[in-house]
């Protein structure tokens, strides 16, 4: 069983999510409220992909 947070991401996705990631960290702006802060983005959009998989998955 994969880990929840990661069902229906590709490797590829996973890491190419965790390079964005760091480099929000360093070069981004300063830590935001909201939907203005990009890490906040970032984990709404992978959440937003992990319900989209599952859903499909159980459709299919």
């Amino acid at each position: 069983m994969s880990k929840p947070e990661s069902d229906g991401l590709s490797l590829l996705y996973r890491i190419g999510w965790r390079i964005r990631y760091i480099g929000w960290h360093l070069y981004g702006p300063a830590q935001q409220d909201g939907p203005s802060d990009p890490h906040w983005r970032l984990r709404e959009e992978r959440r937003q992909r992990v319900e989209q998989a599952r859903l499909q998955r159980g459709q299919n």
